[in-house]
């Protein structure tokens, strides 16, 4: 095995560990030692790839969102974008609930693939980028507010009834949005 693919394997293993680890116990609590010895590897393993125990459930969080959202034919449409999204979120309820209470909304603002969905809805129109970061942060924003809400109520909604209302409140907004800026973009720059 070469070293990158070595590399990779420890860190998904130290990942899988995380994360069984997240469903016994809250994770402030988890110490890199107890990790290391599920993993059966030293602590300086773990050091070598990680600062701490956060930056490890970053990077998880970050690669199982790139593997949900890696073949873009499986979430072509909104409505399959967020039933990955929210499948992933019911497969993984323990971890993403000690993730939350140990560190906040924010770890799960930064891992939903929300930049992906804007660019492939601009294609063919003139958007700049800062304009497309306002519009990924607004809907990251309301998509993961509701979506943190949803694991803190124990998955209360069902999960169809989440996905139909945020296919309601969210379908064709993203692309009027964008058709707004265009078509108002010819009169911000006469009036500047």
């Amino acid at each position: 095995m070469k070293r990158n693919e070595l590399s990779l394997h420890r860190k998904e293993q130290m990942a899988a560990s995380l994360k069984k680890l997240m469903t016994r116990k809250n994770l402030g609590r988890i110490t890199i030692q107890e990790l290391a010895d599920d993993c059966g590897i030293n602590r300086y393993t773990f050091y070598y790839h990680f600062q701490d125990i956060y930056d490890l459930l970053s990077w998880t969080f970050r690669q199982d969102f790139e593997k949900l959202f890696a073949d873009r034919s499986q979430y072509h449409t909104l409505e399959a974008w967020i039933q990955n999204l929210i499948r992933y979120l019911k497969e993984n309820a323990a971890v993403c609930k000690s993730a939350l209470s140990s560190m906040g909304g924010d770890s799960f603002r930064r891992i939903c693939v929300m930049h992906d969905r804007l660019r492939e809805l601009c294609r063919g129109r003139a958007v700049p980028d800062d304009y497309l970061d306002f519009l990924a942060a607004f809907y990251l924003e309301a998509v993961s507010g509701i979506m943190i809400g949803w694991i803190q109520s124990d998955m209360e909604s069902s999960e169809e009834q989440l996905t139909r209302y945020l296919l309601i409140a969210l379908e064709g907004s993203l692309e009027t949005s964008l058709d707004r800026y265009v078509r108002s973009s010819p009169m911000t720059e006469e009036t500047s």
